[in-house]
């Protein structure tokens, strides 16, 4: 080891081993070692250390293998560290080489090769020591260092360096006589031991300290407080949680590394970071650094961390500027060491930029703005992320109001909505603001109205020019992405509704999920899109304006119209796969796509499929918009069928509605009988729940018309059997029986469970509207065994309802009560908020007598879910719930005709 990397030969190997007097098998025994040495060595999985070459054998050990070369290479790196007076970074070198000795070197070696070996390592060892007692010496540490040099003089008493250094220190520390004793004492020894006087640096050093020489002083360091940062924001405005969060985490007892403020473009992070550091400007009296990186500038590059250095050295009193990174980092921190310091590194594009530019002490505090993330910089140095977003809707019409002089701002409707189109970005707020104030007679209702129906960026460019700031910020970030990842940008303005799932974000590039997870991260990390929930994206208006003008210049006519058909077949084919689970009667066929899936979405229950419903509602009207757009009309019709399973569960009636305008509309462009039909049965639903009851019977009738002329006589039985329904809810059983038996009659419907289950469910509402409760019973049973067959639970829902309305009129209490709880599980496991308040109310009424405050919590519960819906019933159970009192006989008669009445709405 102490050759390694070097070829030993033999006779070298046997000089050390015997000394002289090798015996006759030297050589054979220098061959069996070293094979029991390698074997030894691959037994802990070293293989191929020890190889033999021309002279002799060579151990191959790669840098940092051998403590005694790592401690040669940072004694090195810190005597270099110290000739730059970068003497905190030498400091931290030295004492790290001095940290990895563990007793004397070669301890247990007796050989007397050894002693040589030995005696050049001591000795590289206390010169180690010395340069370090120089780097503590210059950074002041002199009274933490006498101990320390006090014990190496005891046991070196003669090593004139080292009592130099001694003497020093404590000169420095004030103790003048206790240093003249120690020179005293090594004059002494020296004379006596070695009958020597000491060397001239002594004797110079001795001088000075009898004279009090001022150059044993510490050298005074030139620091110049540097206080560079920009104007701050005028009338600053809101963010008070954000400043209160970075507060806390720049001023903590254990401050991170740098605090790094994020977003996207025009949302605040420099005037956020330049009004806090010149809110706190008491905190560091040492001064503040601030530049602009440029990490996205619009016609000039990103300053290269060496020029940032080189300001910042300068800035502090640095005349001698190093001319690489390292060194210049370096002296940096040395700089910056024991100084409270306020570092602003504003606009940052990358950690790379940032690294060079930490301190590295605690006493100082680094703000890092980006667009990016800076995720190196959290995961390798420990930053703190405070991510800023938007304005709330409060501190942006506190803003405007700011801003804004004239009368007009105190129209709090105008303001909101001009807000609103701003999406509570501040650079766009500002813009509008600086907007409506050089005009003073346009209105913020004009200004509002031509934000929403114009280009909103061209509307903000106040410059009148081709580009303007909001539209120069976006392409900044836009320009900085790979090529997927900017396509990706430009497709999600396809995207319909609020936000949407990575895997639409899949459909639009053609690619499977994981393909499209690169991307979405890139946008993610640059605050392009943001993960508002767990796998759920969204833009603001703005940048979605500004996807769209991309869009339309960047993205070929080809390429944009086959992106959106892969959205349109996504959703096509995940909608029709989750039919069955939420409900049995999906219409008969498969559905031919165009463009199918790379990947298709698969539902594992229920739940799963209504979850993701849900998830994507507002996307799915703009998805059936999007269909006929593009020309395909069946395919729009077709899509809005689908979703009546997951509207009906969700009574989402004003998305159906529109849907079903567009369906409808699609379906007659291109001629399709079965997809009037289906539009206008649909339709007739819709008008039906929501009490629109003329419009809903004239729907019916259409249906009826059309499926008859498709010659489809299950749709034929369909319509019948809903306009029967309708005519019950309109208190017309007898007319509602003769369309029921017309459904019923029909084998394709009446005979098929999942359809005939709806049928008698009707069936026995209209027995029960004409007092007939045993037929009644019997209609509904069945309807009951129908659902259970094909697991319909909203028929079962129904079926359960009218059962117990059934067990109620005959008094039966116990077996309306189970019926309703039934119900109750039922619902709630479907979802279906109308079914669920419905079960709350019968059951309710199923324990009036027994238990009213029972009573009155169902009704309760009830009331909140149809308010949440907007249903009419909400009205009447209101009504019902001020007026029932606790007199029992009347309480009974009342409710029968309470319930009467609900049975009309619900």
């Amino acid at each position: 080891m102490l050759h390694a990397n070097r070829v030993v030969t033999p006779d070298q190997v046997i000089e050390a081993i015997w000394g002289g007097a090798e015996p006759a098998s030297a050589r054979t025994q220098v061959h069996v070692a070293i094979s029991g040495l390698r074997k030894a060595l691959r037994e802990r999985g070293l293989d191929d250390v020890i190889v033999t070459c021309p002279g002799g054998y060579r151990l191959e050990l790669a840098y940092g293998a051998l403590d005694a070369d790592v401690f040669a290479g940072r004694v090195k790196a810190g005597r270099r560290l110290l000739e730059r007076g970068a003497h905190e970074e030498a400091a931290r070198e030295l004492d790290a080489a001095a940290g990895l000795w563990r007793g004397q070197a070669l301890a247990d070696i007796t050989a007397a090769y050894a002693d040589a070996a030995r005696h050049r390592l001591h000795e590289q060892r206390l010169s180690a020591l010395e340069s370090l007692a120089d780097a503590r010496l210059a950074l002041g540490d002199h009274d933490a260092l006498i101990p320390k040099l006090s014990g190496l003089v005891e046991a070196h008493p003669l090593r004139e360096p080292m009592v130099c250094r001694l003497m020093l220190a404590q000169y420095r520390a004030g103790l003048r006589s206790q240093a003249l004793e120690t020179a005293r004492r090594m004059r002494g020894l020296l004379a006596e031991e070695e009958g020597l006087d000491p060397g001239e640096a002594f004797v110079r050093l001795e001088q000075a300290i009898l004279t009090a020489d001022q150059s044993l002083s510490l050298a005074p360091t030139t620091w110049v407080r540097p206080a560079q940062l920009p104007y701050d924001v005028h009338r600053f405005t809101g963010r008070a949680r954000e400043l209160e969060t970075l507060t806390a985490m720049a001023c903590a007892a254990d401050p991170p590394p740098a605090v790094l403020v994020v977003g996207t473009a025009g949302v605040g992070k420099s005037a956020l970071a330049v009004h806090w550091a010149h809110g706190h400007r008491d905190r560091f009296p040492d001064g503040q650094l601030y530049v602009n990186l440029r990490g996205f500038d619009p016609g000039r590059d990103p300053l290269e961390p060496l020029e940032v250095l080189h300001r910042f050295l300068r800035s502090v009193g640095v005349d001698a500027v190093p001319d690489e990174v390292d060194e210049a980092a370096a002296l940096l921190r040395s700089r910056l060491s024991r100084q409270r310091v306020l570092i602003l590194l504003d606009n940052a594009r990358d950690a790379e930029q940032i690294r060079p530019l930490l301190p590295g002490s605690a006493s100082c505090v680094v703000l890092v703005t980006s667009r990016n993330q800076l995720r190196g910089l959290i995961a390798n140095e420990g930053a703190r992320l405070l991510r800023l977003d938007p304005l709330t809707a409060i501190e942006a019409d506190e803003l405007l109001r700011g801003a804004i002089t004239s009368s007009t701002a105190d129209d709090e409707q105008a303001i909101r909505e001009l807000a609103r189109r701003c999406a509570y970005l501040p650079l766009a707020l500002r813009l509008a603001a600086a907007q409506l104030i050089c005009r003073p007679h346009l209105t913020i209702v004009e200004y509002t109205r031509r934000l929403a129906t114009d280009d909103a960026l061209e509307v903000l460019d106040i410059q009148g020019g081709l580009k303007g700031p909001v539209d120069s910020a976006f392409e900044l970030s836009y320009r900085a992405l790979g090529d997927v990842a900017r396509r990706l940008f430009r497709l999600l303005s396809l995207a319909p509704g609020q936000d949407f799932a990575p895997e639409a974000a899949a459909a639009l590039l053609g690619v499977t999920l994981a393909g499209a997870r690169r991307p979405l991260e890139e946008l993610s990390t640059a605050h392009m899109i943001d993960e508002h929930r767990a796998g759920r994206y969204t833009m603001h208006d703005l940048l979605r304006s500004y996807a769209i003008r991309m869009l339309a210049s960047d993205e070929p006519d080809e390429g944009r119209a086959e992106a959106a058909l892969r959205l349109v077949d996504f959703y096509a084919d995940a909608v029709f796969a989750a039919y069955p689970l939420l409900q049995p009667r999906r219409p008969p066929g498969e559905r031919q796509l165009t463009h199918p899936p790379v990947e298709r979405l698969r539902f594992a229950d229920r739940a799963e499929a209504l979850a993701w419903h849900d998830a994507e509602r507002e996307s799915f009207v703009g998805v059936v918009e999007l269909a006929a757009r593009h020309g395909r009309h069946h395919r729009a019709w077709r899509l809005t069928s689908d979703l009546l399973a997951y509207f009906i569960i969700r009574r989402r009636w004003r998305e159906w509605s529109a849907a079903l305008r567009i369906g409808h509309a699609s379906a007659t462009r291109c001629g399709d009988l079965e997809g009037m039909t289906y539009m206008s049965n649909s339709s007739g639903i819709v008008c039906k729940q929501t009490g629109r009851y003329a419009e809903a019977v004239e729907h019916y009738r259409r249906a009826i018309d059309l499926a008859t002329a498709a010659g489809s006589d299950r749709m034929v039985g369909s319509a019948h059997a809903n306009l029967g329904g309708l005519y019950i809810t309109q208190g017309r059983p007898e007319e509602g029986m003769r369309h029921l038996r017309i459904a019923l009659a029909v084998p394709e419907y009446g005979q098929v469970p999942q359809y005939a289950a709806a049928g008698h469910v009707n069936l026995g509402c209209a027995l029960i509207e004409m007092g007939s409760l045993p037929e009644a019973d019997e209609a509904l049973r069945r309807a009951l065994g129908y659902a259970i067959a094909c697991d319909d639970v909203q028929q079962i829902c129904f079926s359960l309802h009218n059962l117990t309305e059934i067990a109620l009129r005959r008094g039966d209490r116990e077996a309306a009560r189970r019926h309703a709880e039934t119900q109750l599980t039922h619902a709630e496991e479907l979802g279906d908020p109308l079914r669920t308040a419905a079960a709350l109310d019968l059951l309710a009424s199923t324990v009036l007598l027994e238990d009213l405050p029972a009573a009155r919590a169902h009704w309760r519960a009830a009331l909140a879910i149809y308010r949440d819906l907007g249903h009419r019933q909400s009205a009447v159970l209101s009504e019902w719930l001020a007026t029932i009192d606790e007199d029992l006989d009347d309480l009974a008669g009342a409710n029968e005709e309470y319930r009467r009445r609900c049975r009309r709405l619900v």
